[in-house]
């Protein structure tokens, strides 16, 4: 039920889901999503939901994308889980993408 919580990055957002029910349902089912959807991509990731500086919610991704298409559809899909999760609860939440650096 809690596995969920490992991508906790921080002690902000930690705090925060335990302050806000609706905030930890609502990362309770996108995380593991947007985890298997990056797991079945075979490519090296990173995720983590953060507490930004400005005290806004990020689900953040770092992938070994290939190309901007793959980049782009990686996003769609992530965002749209994100939506899912969050129908009906009112919880703002960036998602956002980023390379991740293969090593050599």
């Amino acid at each position: 039920m809690y596995g969920w919580t490992k991508y906790l990055a921080d002690e902000g957002i930690r705090r925060c889901t335990e302050q806000d029910p609706a905030l930890a349902q609502v990362l309770a089912r996108a995380l593991p999503g947007i985890e298997a959807l990056l797991r079945d991509t075979g490519l090296p990731y990173r995720l983590a939901a953060h507490l930004t500086r400005d005290g806004e919610y990020l689900i953040r991704m770092q992938v070994a994308y290939r190309s901007k298409w793959e980049r782009d559809r990686l996003w769609d899909r992530a965002a749209s889980i994100l939506e899912r999760a969050r129908r009906g609860r009112a919880v703002d939440i960036l998602c956002g993408i980023a390379g991740l650096p293969q090593a050599n």
